[in-house]
């Protein structure tokens, strides 16, 4: 009884002196020359002080109707950073979650969409934390990762811009192929329709083929690829448009980690997986995980975990 009592009187004791230790959050707001208004951004940096070189960043990106706060308020990334570091899962990093507003992370002032958002969050805003954080500012010591359309966002960024970043995380990324030359003059009713019919095509009784996963969130895109929407803008702006651009330069990419629910209630499995396919066919870094679970924070909250694990391995 007694050698019971002293063991649990250690173990307690231990804890106590490894306890974890939580990093800080902090709201700013950062100029952006490119929105002609600032960008509110939450800020979480780790507990201890910066290493010599600085911390690496990440920079986490939220979806359709959320903002600065989503990872913070619904995603409890605070709480998962910082068990991670203090288990040594991860090592110490800043992490940037800016507000993007539903711009798809697109350019679309001249579009009367919600603005500049691409070259604010590329560049006003790491140019920003890199002057105003210890941080790195190499490629080696940056990512980029979002949810949805956060995950369309950070796949964008990181083939649009591969000098920058050195590792990219897409959870249920919403993916979709280019819409087929065919459909580039149909309407977005038409679009929608045929969105939610074509993927799967009976030829005959026995026969089903695969066809072209076009978006099925038209309505949603908020004026980023025009208004009404524009498919050839679509496809000009699309993350397999860019992705074909850079193999056929020959252009080292960032390593990518796609990650998406088996019961995505968007199927953006779909995309994940042509953009998985497409990686592995032009012998790109790139992995792929399906796991169980719907377009919900409760996958995102569990999924961001062997993301941050993938990004970690990269810097």
């Amino acid at each position: 009884m007694l050698r019971q009592w002293f063991f649990c009187a250690l173990v307690f004791i231990c804890t106590l002196a490894h306890p974890i230790q939580a990093g800080g959050l902090a709201n700013q707001s950062v100029p952006s020359a490119a929105l002609g208004h600032p960008i509110n951004i939450v800020v979480y940096a780790p507990p201890g002080d910066p290493p010599a070189t600085g911390w690496p960043v990440l920079y986490l990106l939220h979806g359709h109707n959320g903002d600065q706060t989503s990872w913070v308020n619904l995603g409890d990334i605070q709480a998962t950073l910082d068990r991670m570091i203090s288990e040594q899962a991860i090592s110490p990093l800043l992490v940037v979650m800016p507000d993007a507003a539903n711009s798809w992370y697109v350019d679309s002032k001249d579009l009367n969409g919600p603005g500049n958002y691409e070259t604010a969050l590329t560049q006003d805003l790491p140019n920003w934390v890199e002057t105003t954080y210890p941080v790195r500012r190499d490629r080696a010591g940056r990512a980029v990762a979002g949810l949805s359309m956060g995950g369309f966002g950070a796949l964008h960024f990181a083939m649009s811009y591969p000098q920058k970043y050195v590792a990219a995380a897409s959870l249920s990324g919403a993916i979709w192929q280019n819409i087929p030359r065919p459909y580039l003059d149909k309407t977005p009713d038409e679009l929608q329709l045929m969105s939610e019919s074509a993927y799967f095509q009976r030829v005959d009784p026995a026969t089903i083929v695969v066809g072209p996963d076009i978006p099925n969130l038209i309505s949603h895109f908020n004026g980023s690829f025009g208004t009404p929407f524009d498919a050839r803008l679509f496809n000009q702006e699309n993350l397999f448009t860019t992705l074909e651009t850079r193999i056929s330069e020959k252009s080292d990419l960032p390593a990518m980690y796609l990650t998406v629910g088996d019961d995505d209630s968007r199927q953006l499995w779909r995309g994940a997986i042509a953009m998985y396919e497409t990686l592995q066919a032009a012998q790109r870094p790139g992995e792929l995980r399906i796991t169980e679970g719907d377009h919900v924070w409760s996958l995102w909250r569990v999924a961001i975990i062997d993301a941050l694990k993938f990004i970690d391995t990269q810097f």
